[in-house]
């Protein structure tokens, strides 16, 4: 429900703080969003207080990637689309695996709240480095620029 909501949401939210912005606390929220599972025990209670955690996450997420997303296509040449979208899942995609093995590598050294921990730790870099970036200041998308057609083999 938080991503179909973040998801139908998006261009009004882009419209009230902007697109950086949101690109910017989608990437926030989701180490924020680690703190209720720090904390968390047994108990229905902390059930429903990790269920809208989860929503709310999922829905910021959503928000910043379809406005991520976005803004790369406008940035990004026609002929070149497919190779900039290829990169981006390789990266994202790809780095799961070593984050997975790393996380389970420092669980034989900490226990698990303290591998979340690091991980939600971790998960703050992208925050500061949105932050220091001129995502920070963009309000609208720009306007996509004249882009000459690309020429025969540099596709």
């Amino acid at each position: 429900m938080g991503s179909l909501a973040g998801a139908l949401l998006t261009s009004r939210m882009t419209d009230w703080f902007g697109v950086g912005p949101v690109i910017i606390i989608g990437f926030a929220v989701s180490p924020l969003a680690q703190v209720p599972l720090l904390l968390a025990g047994p108990g229905r209670g902390w059930q429903i207080v990790l269920a809208a955690t989860l929503a709310a996450q999922l829905f910021w997420a959503t928000a910043a990637g379809v406005s991520q997303r976005t803004l790369r296509q406008i940035l990004c040449a026609p002929a070149f689309q497919g190779r900039m979208q290829a990169v981006s899942t390789t990266v994202t995609a790809g780095s799961r695996p070593l984050a997975a093995a790393s996380a389970g590598a420092l669980a034989l050294v900490l226990d698990v709240p303290a591998v979340l921990a690091v991980g939600a730790l971790l998960q703050i870099v992208p925050v500061l480095l949105l932050l220091a970036s001129p995502v920070r200041a963009l309000r609208t998308m720009p306007a996509p620029a004249a882009v000459p057609p690309a020429r025969e083999g540099t596709s």
